[in-house]
């Protein structure tokens, strides 16, 4: 009797950490692709290829401190599914990572994190969840397709704090987001620090998002500053819902003078297990003329059940004569097959784009 008394104990023991802290949540979504795409260039224009469109697993979870205090932590890896080399271990460092605090304050996340600037450009994007056509292809950077360089309004923050007020009237969240040093090389052009605030209001059928942003770039010794507004709404009424987008930026890839304007319009349109969507968007002329595009898309999800969704999508891009943004955003895989150029400058690439996604 004593013996089962001990072992009891000691198994109560054990088991009680387990039982004060949660498992963690395993989340995350299996999205692939087939893609037509036509690049617009005279040579070597067309491509069919697979892509894993940002697919990913994460983990999150939490742990109670009392007094309405929690510890949370999350971390995801984005998973090449469509080859062998972008696997796990060599794309650990693009996704949202972070550890902090979460109470009657708000939240608190230090790590690499999603900035409101993107936030509230997702929250009116019908084709945000990396499908082709999503606004990130005109609204993340240059009149070029954007690089690491020169892509600041879509991304995640690295070496951040962020903070994320509680619902202010059941409404309102504000938000502010400050990133660090990324990059320590002064010989190439690269994100320094950057700071962005928003507030975003969410009631019943109406969204309304705004956020400010300011990157310091470092164009080898000398730091210029670039900054962008982005203001962003949402109304749905019944099966039917559109939004708008406006960001204007300013010295834009911190040259002096080039101000950019981008405007969108989308909608979308359920009709049971099925939604029709469409949006537009369109860059204006920076300082320097004919930089300016014009991207449209058009689409059909299909909803198979509560975590499994296939789709079908068209986009295309109305570049200017000295503009070459991609009809490929930042999301949806970029391809990078042997013979597949870059869009040239006044080509206007395309897709077709039949995929499925899982969620879990």
């Amino acid at each position: 009797m004593n013996k089962n008394l001990i072992s009891l104990a000691v198994a109560a023991a054990l088991a009680a950490p387990l039982a004060v802290n949660a498992a963690p949540t395993v989340y995350g979504a299996a999205h692939l692709s087939v893609d037509s795409l036509d690049n617009g260039n005279a040579a070597n224009n067309k491509l069919t290829t697979l892509s894993s469109n940002s697919s990913y697993i994460g983990f999150k979870g939490d742990e109670d401190l009392g007094n309405g205090l929690k510890a949370i932590y999350g971390f995801e890896w984005q998973i090449g599914l469509d080859n062998a080399s972008s696997g796990l271990t060599s794309t650990t460092s693009n996704r949202n990572a972070f550890a902090g605090f979460s109470g009657g304050f708000g939240t608190f996340r230090a790590g690499n994190y999603d900035d409101v600037v993107k936030q509230v450009g997702r929250k009116v994007d019908f084709f945000w969840n990396e499908q082709l056509g999503e606004s990130r292809a005109i609204t993340r950077g240059t009149d070029a397709a954007p690089s690491a360089a020169t892509a600041y309004w879509d991304e995640r923050l690295a070496n951040s704090l962020n903070y994320e007020s509680a619902k202010i009237g059941g409404s309102t969240t504000v938000t502010v987001n400050y990133g660090m040093a990324n990059n320590t090389d002064t010989s190439t052009a690269s994100q320094l620090t950057a700071t962005a605030i928003g507030v975003q209001y969410e009631a019943g059928a109406l969204y309304v998002g705004l956020g400010y942003k300011t990157v310091d770039v470092n164009g080898g010794t000398v730091v210029n500053t670039t900054k962008a507004t982005r203001l962003t709404a949402a109304y749905t009424m019944g099966n039917f819902k559109v939004a708008g987008f406006y960001q204007a930026v300013k010295d834009e890839a911190g040259a002096t003078g080039a101000d950019r304007t981008v405007t969108g319009l989308g909608a979308s349109f359920v009709m049971g297990q099925g939604t029709v969507k469409a949006q537009m968007y369109k860059a204006g002329d920076n300082k320097t003329a004919n930089t300016g595009a014009t991207l449209t898309a058009i689409g059909y999800d299909y909803k198979m059940s509560n975590t499994t969704s296939v789709y079908v999508a068209y986009a295309s891009v109305d570049n200017d004569s000295a503009a070459a943004y991609s009809v490929v955003g930042a999301g949806h895989a970029n391809p990078s097959e042997t013979g597949y150029a870059a869009t040239g400058d006044g080509k206007d690439p395309s897709g077709l784009s039949v995929g499925m996604k899982v969620s879990f």
